[in-house]
């Protein structure tokens, strides 16, 4: 079971208005497999699997605030929405941290079963996320490869206002446009716009392929469209390999990295 040291992301779950639909197009699209957690109080929540390793997970929308629609225009309905969580070893202690840091509490902190506890939060700049203390549960077991989450962005006008916020809540440093944990890289920022949303969120970019980086992207891209997604910004090469920038379905955005 992986472990996580405080302030890494650690956990992805996707919010959708029709889990059986969300499922059919990420397993389509990665090769995952989907099982339903079997306890009643889970309300449906079922996790997705990568070579049998636990890779994230989408349940029937939780939370519905201006914060959670990064991809709509709040007057259509609630999108799918992936949340990125981090981990923490106090979620309470956390939350008085994010309240003096000027952030805002979505959800107070609550139990998940006897898996651990969890809670959601918007920075100053209204970006949504969430922080994991687990018990049972230490996150995803598969984290950086192909078929699971390879990185995590923080999408916003201007990442320098949020740098004392990260810093004093999750104790991330902002280094070069990268946000490092105990000198080890965890996430990065991109600029507002260029995926497509107009509201600042933490963003997921799912690795794919092992082969030449641009053939393994267009081919995960055609995949997406043909499952019913579409394309916010077509394969192209970055710095950190070949990127495209999708949309499921019912509106969740996303990136495949190579």
């Amino acid at each position: 079971m992986s472990t996580y040291v405080p302030g890494s992301p650690s956990w992805f779950d996707l919010g959708s208005p029709d889990v059986a639909a969300s499922v059919t197009f990420y397993t389509g699209l990665f090769g995952w497999t989907a099982n339903e957690v079997s306890e009643p109080e889970a309300g449906g929540y079922t996790t997705f699997h990568h070579d049998g390793r636990l890779v994230a997970a989408v349940a029937y929308h939780q939370i519905d605030t201006p914060y959670h629609r990064p991809y709509g225009d709040g007057e259509h309905g609630m999108p799918a929405i992936w949340t990125v969580y981090f981990t923490t070893d106090d979620a309470d202690a956390l939350t008085e941290r994010v309240k003096a840091a000027g952030g805002e509490i979505i959800m107070m902190p609550m139990d998940v079963m006897d898996l651990g506890r969890m809670a959601v939060f918007a920075d100053p700049e209204q970006a949504a996320f969430a922080v994991w203390q687990p018990l049972r549960m230490r996150g995803a077991e598969e984290i950086g490869v192909p078929g699971s989450v390879r990185r995590v962005d923080l999408v916003t006008a201007d990442a320098g206002r949020t740098t004392a916020f990260y810093r004093d809540t999750l104790g991330l440093a902002a280094v070069s446009g990268e946000w490092q944990v105990a000198g080890r890289t965890v996430g990065g920022t991109r600029e507002l716009g260029v995926t497509g949303a107009v509201r600042p969120h933490w963003a997921v970019t799912f690795g794919v392929g092992v082969g030449d980086g641009v053939g393994d992207v267009e081919e995960t891209v055609r995949r997406a469209v043909e499952l019913g997604g579409r394309v916010q910004n077509p394969p192209a090469v970055t710095p950190l390999g070949v990127r495209a920038d999708l949309v499921d379905p019912h509106g969740a955005g996303f990136s495949v990295l190579s």
